[in-house]
């Protein structure tokens, strides 16, 4: 059963996150003959300022 968690910086709206559960669920399928109804997918929306790369906050 695949779990799947998507981080971001910032937000999506309900049909983003719509269609990219799609997407990735389409992929499970096709390339790891996963069934839809096993994949698991959480999107996890953390604030900008609590990101960093390369040691510079986002925010």
């Amino acid at each position: 059963m695949p779990y799947i968690n998507i981080k971001l910086a910032g937000t999506l709206n309900h049909n983003q996150k719509e269609e990219i559960a799609k997407e990735v669920t389409d992929l499970m399928q096709r390339v790891a003959n996963k069934p839809p109804s096993y994949t698991y997918i959480v999107f996890d929306e953390v604030k900008s300022e609590d990101w960093s790369i390369g040691g510079n906050l986002l925010g």
